[in-house]
This record gives C-alpha cells, sequence and structure tokens, in this order.
C-alpha cells in the first residue's frame, strides 16, 4: 500500500488568502491603480481577487478616469477605492484572519 501525499491544509477565514489580506491593507491606505494590485497580490490577476473582496461584503468601487500614455492615445486605467462604509468591515476581516497588523510584504 502506498502512501497518498498529504495535501496541505489553509486555515483562512472564507476567501482570506495571503493575496488579499496584502489588497485589504493596501486599500485602507488609498487607492490603487490596478498594476499597483497586481504586484501586491504577488499575481496578474488582481480583479480575480477584488472580485473576491466584493464577495466578502466590502464596497470597492472601480473608477476609470481618462489618461493620456505615453504615446498620446487616451486610456482609462482602472482604479481601485475602498469605500468609507467598508472600512470597519476590511478591519474586521483583517482582524478575523489574525493579520491585522501584518506588513504588506
Amino acid at each position: 500500500m502506498t502512501n497518498a501525499p498529504s495535501t496541505p491544509t489553509r486555515s483562512y477565514s472564507s476567501c482570506m488568502t495571503p493575496r488579499n489580506q496584502r489588497l485589504i491593507r493596501a486599500l485602507l491606505k488609498g487607492p490603487l491603480y490596478r498594476e499597483q494590485a497586481d504586484r501586491i497580490a504577488g499575481a496578474s490577476n488582481s480583479p480575480h481577487h477584488i472580485s473576491q473582496l466584493r464577495k466578502q461584503g466590502l464596497n470597492i468601487e472601480t473608477v476609470r478616469p481618462e489618461r493620456i500614455d505615453r504615446d498620446g492615445l487616451i486610456t482609462r486605467p482602472g482604479i481601485y477605492v475602498l469605500q468609507k462604509e467598508s472600512i470597519e468591515l476590511a478591519r474586521t476581516l483583517l482582524e478575523d484572519s489574525g493579520t491585522a497588523g501584518a506588513s504588506e510584504t
């Protein structure tokens, strides 16, 4: 009889992965461009993680202001903004995950 490799278990509360925790901490400090969110999350799919946070009840608005890129073209980059009414819930989610005071890195 062979032993199957054990699968590591994770103790994240609902969708509070380390990536989501880092994003919450950053959003509590202020708005994030999508590219910043990718770097902070440590993945190039921050819209997925923002979606998970919204499912947790956080009101995160995506604003799309017009900007001119380096080639002179009009673009509309996404900026994530945690709304004031969600600040308390964001802090609670971090506390419940046991990482309220953890650093961003």
